[in-house]
């Protein structure tokens, strides 16, 4: 299957895939559940991976808060990009007589025990892991943070996977030597809820490699920070790109963790919307009129191949300052004078008090706007509607 291996991987170029590897099944047994392509196709033997980069001087802008949309229109563009690559593969095995499987970029979560849907959920385990696949298939490694570092992105990266009932030819994984991280830890210090330890350490196999990365808090601790619940730092000078955040300190323990991200996620608009992305992701990405909300991602984004620009990467997030809702749906720079404003959501919004000075503001219509940032708007201005 030499020829073919290399025509599949060749395709997915010519479709707009970066990097492309391919894993066997086999050598992906010995990972987590999540790393076993079976649970979604019983006849995998092989799994195509593929990444595609995000455009470095988007995302540069992105973490020191010149530009906030940019970069979200960005990821979507390539969540796309991905899907596609993704059904032409699976079309061209299809065609000659093989299974296949494009997988769910996202939002793909096994179930759990005495979760009713996705708001009840803590742990968050995917059908299949797209790290593990590009990993075994020798698209990157596991950093310290857990993301995929590549070689050439660093871990500025997006995957997808195609899972096949095709054997075909399995690339070498990275060898030890060449692991494209060095331990700098600048992911740990630009995660606002400090979800990754910075001396504690933890092991994950997969494909037959031992990674060491840091031990990290409960997931739902991410979820609250990557999802916009709380997005300032501990030193209170910057934040991620939300306007959110607690009037209390994040709980250390996994069982109260685990109950406030379900009860934010419960009080949350858009998890009560029945076309929420967590219903069909793949509907909303190549819906033209949803915005890609990012607000964080800094673990990520961090991380460039080159340790000099991680180190200039970080000194742009903690000098960024923080986040403030404006009433048409943006986020921008706080101001000095900003404040908190409690909301029915169970968070706090940061606002310019000139905002809410407005006698009569404006209605204007963003069609991308979040639902939470929607409903706080709706809800800020309720003075101004009743006349007060």
């Amino acid at each position: 299957m030499a020829s073919a291996t290399k025509k599949l991987k060749s395709f997915a170029k010519s479709c707009g895939a970066d990097l492309v590897g391919v894993a066997s099944r086999a050598i992906l047994t010995d990972g987590p559940p999540s790393a076993d392509p079976r649970y979604l196709l019983p006849s995998a033997n092989s799994v195509i991976s593929y990444a595609v980069s995000l455009d470095a001087d988007i995302a540069r802008d992105f973490i020191s808060k010149k530009e906030w949309r940019a970069h979200c229109d960005d990821r979507k563009k390539i969540a796309q990009k991905l899907y596609r690559i993704g059904d032409a593969l699976v079309e061209k095995l299809r065609s000659e007589g093989y299974e296949a499987v494009n997988v769910d970029l996202n939002n793909n979560y096994r179930p759990e025990d005495n979760a009713a849907d996705v708001t009840e959920m803590t742990e968050f385990h995917p059908e299949f892991s797209h790290r593990y696949a590009a990993l075994a298939a020798g698209i990157g490694r596991l950093g310290w943070s857990g993301n995929l570092l590549t070689r050439k992105y660093g871990a500025l990266v997006e995957l997808g996977s195609v899972l096949t009932s095709a054997t075909l030819d399995a690339d070498p994984t990275i060898p030890d030597e060449d692991h494209p991280c060095d331990k700098c830890r600048m992911c740990s210090l630009v995660c606002p809820v400090q979800m990754i330890s910075t001396k504690v350490s933890t092991q994950v196999t997969v494909a037959g490699i031992t990674e060491t990365i840091a031990q990290k808090r409960p997931n739902t601790c991410c979820w609250i920070g990557c999802s916009g619940y709380h997005g300032l730092s501990t030193s209170r000078s910057w934040s991620n790109w939300s306007p959110y955040q607690l009037d209390h300190t994040l709980p250390v323990e996994k069982e109260a963790l685990d109950a406030l991200c379900i009860s934010l996620q419960k009080a949350d608009p858009q998890m009560q919307d029945a076309g929420n992305s967590f219903e069909n992701y793949r509907q909303m990405v190549f819906d033209p009129h949803w915005f890609y909300y990012t607000v964080c991602g800094f673990c990520r984004t961090v991380c460039s191949p080159d340790r000099k620009t991680r180190l200039a990467n970080r000194k742009l997030i903690i000098n960024s300052g923080t986040v403030a809702l404006k009433l048409d749906g943006t986020h921008v720079v706080a101001e000095e004078n900003a404040c908190e404003v409690p909301t029915p959501f169970g968070l706090n919004v940061i606002i310019s008090p000139k905002e809410l000075s407005k006698k009569d503001p404006k209605i204007q219509k963003w069609p991308g706007q979040f639902p939470l940032d929607r409903d706080v708007i709706k809800y800020l201005r309720q003075p101004f509607n009743s006349g007060q």
